[in-house]
C-alpha cells in the first residue's frame, strides 16, 4: 500500500497525469479557443516533466512542439482580431448575418467571400439548379420568382442561396435582381471547407440561414394572406 502511495505521490507521476489529464480536457472544451489555451498548459506541464523531473529527450521534443503549435495558433486567431476596423458593408453583415461572432471571427468569413455588384435582371439562383454560392445582399432588391410569378422579394441584409446550400438540394426558385445589387458572395465549396475546420463559425452560419429561412416563410404565408383577402 505504502509503495503504491509513493508511486501515486511521485512528482514525475503527478505532473505527467496533469499532462494527460490536461489533454483529455482540452479535447473537451466547447470553444477553438479554450483547447489551444489548455493544450498550451499540458504542454507547459510536460515540458516541465520531461526537462526537469524525469529527463526525457524524445518528450522534451513533442510537448515542446505542442506548446509552439498551440502559442502560433493563439497568435494567429488573435492578429485576426486585430485586424482593419470593418467597412460599413462588412459591418451589416457582421450585424444582421452574424451578430454572435466577432471581428476577427467576421473576417474569417469574409476571407473566403467576395463582393459582387450586378445589374438587373441578374439570376442569383435558377430553380432546379445547384445552388453555387450563399448571397448576402447590402444594396438592391432581388425578386424569387417561382413558375414565372413573384412570391416575395429580399432587399439589404437578407441572404440568397441559403436553403438550397443547407440541403443540397437544387434551388426551388428563381432569384432575379429587380435592381442594381451589391452583394457578398460565398462559393460554396470554399464556405464549406472554411466551416468544416470552425466549429463556431458553422453554428453562426447555420443560425444565420435557420433566420433567414423562417423570415421568407413568414413573409412568403403574409404574402398569401393579403392575396387571399383581395
Amino acid at each position: 500500500m505504502s509503495l503504491w502511495v509513493s508511486q501515486v505521490l511521485d512528482p514525475a507521476a503527478l505532473l505527467r497525469n496533469a499532462a494527460l489529464f490536461l489533454i483529455v480536457v482540452a479535447v473537451g472544451m466547447p470553444t477553438v479557443k479554450l483547447v489551444r489555451w489548455v493544450a498550451l498548459g499540458a504542454g507547459v506541464v510536460g515540458l516541465v516533466l520531461a526537462s526537469g523531473v524525469a529527463y526525457d529527450a524524445p518528450g522534451m521534443f513533442w510537448w515542446g512542439l505542442l506548446i509552439l503549435v498551440a502559442v502560433v495558433r493563439l497568435i494567429a486567431a488573435r492578429s485576426w482580431r486585430a485586424g482593419h476596423r470593418l467597412t460599413a458593408d462588412e459591418q451589416m453583415f457582421h450585424e444582421r448575418a452574424v451578430p454572435g461572432l466577432n471581428s476577427g471571427q467576421v473576417r474569417r468569413l469574409l476571407a473566403v467571400g467576395q463582393w459582387r455588384e450586378v445589374v438587373p435582371g441578374t439570376q442569383l439562383t435558377r430553380a432546379g439548379e445547384r445552388i453555387e454560392e450563399l448571397c448576402f445582399i447590402v444594396r438592391g432588391q432581388v425578386d424569387i420568382v417561382v413558375d414565372g410569378k413573384k412570391i416575395t422579394d429580399c432587399g439589404p441584409g437578407s441572404l440568397v442561396g441559403e436553403a438550397g446550400l443547407s440541403t443540397g438540394d437544387p434551388a426551388t426558385a428563381t432569384a432575379v435582381c429587380a435592381t442594381p445589387v451589391r452583394y457578398l458572395g460565398f462559393d460554396a465549396l470554399r464556405l464549406y471547407r472554411l466551416l468544416d475546420g470552425h466549429v463556431e463559425l458553422q453554428d453562426a452560419v447555420e443560425l444565420a440561414i435557420e433566420r433567414s429561412m423562417r423570415d421568407k416563410l413568414h413573409r412568403s404565408n403574409l404574402a398569401a394572406a393579403h392575396a387571399g383577402g383581395e
